[in-house]
């Protein structure tokens, strides 16, 4: 066999192997098809990526602190308080009973502190009471129990007795009460009477009384 029937032969050969393995593998696959193109997808793509993003950073960022508003007390409304008026009313004046301590330059002398009842006092027709002075010595000298007493002087008789005698004796400064025993007149009025304290012959410390009879 000449060199060019052998070159044919084993090119015809290689063709007989070609020919039986092509179709062990199959047909030859075939090309997807490429989709078309949308101008508005990478919108999408970069909202959806966007999203994504945040929703990633949301988690890993710390709760974040919400303040609530607690609004203020509302005040309530309560009546208005009436004004309150306090009227002042003048008083007369009326004098201290308070004694003034004093000193006088007579021998026997007094001073009248206080007398019960009060001037123009009421009393029934017939009606028994005391009249009662508080007198003080502001003279120079004692009253001795041994020589002075009180006595009616002038006025209406509404004493029981006329005179009566000092319990003890009473030195400069010192105080005592006299007292006379009296009876309201029957028939209604106005009635006065007057008394002394009298030492020897001296009459001083005059007392006076006057009542009003129903």
């Amino acid at each position: 066999m000449s060199r060019v029937a052998r070159v044919s032969c084993g090119v015809l050969a290689v063709l007989v192997i070609l020919a039986c393995a092509v179709p062990a593998f199959g047909p030859a696959p075939t090309s997807a098809p490429v989709p078309a193109f949308d101008p508005n997808a990478i919108n999408t793509v970069i909202a959806l990526t966007a999203n994504s993003a945040a929703t990633q950073t949301a988690q890993m960022l710390p709760p974040t602190f919400t303040p609530t508003f607690t609004p203020p007390p509302t005040a309530t409304v309560t009546d208005t308080p009436s004004p309150t008026f306090i009227f002042i009313l003048a008083t007369p004046t009326v004098p201290s009973n308070t004694p003034v301590v004093q000193r006088s330059d007579l021998d026997y002398d007094c001073r009248v502190d206080s007398q019960t009842p009060a001037d123009n006092s009421v009393f029934a027709r017939g009606a028994d009471f005391e009249a009662r002075w508080t007198v003080k010595n502001i003279g120079q000298k004692a009253w001795s129990s041994e020589s002075a007493d009180y006595r009616y002087i002038n006025g209406d008789k509404l004493h029981k007795a006329a005179i009566y005698d000092l319990d003890h004796s009473i030195p400069p400064d010192g105080g005592t009460e006299i007292v006379v025993a009296m009876r309201a007149p029957s028939e209604p009025g106005t009635y006065k009477t007057t008394w002394k304290i009298k030492t020897g012959k001296t009459e001083f410390c005059t007392m006076r009384l006057t009542i009003v009879v129903n």
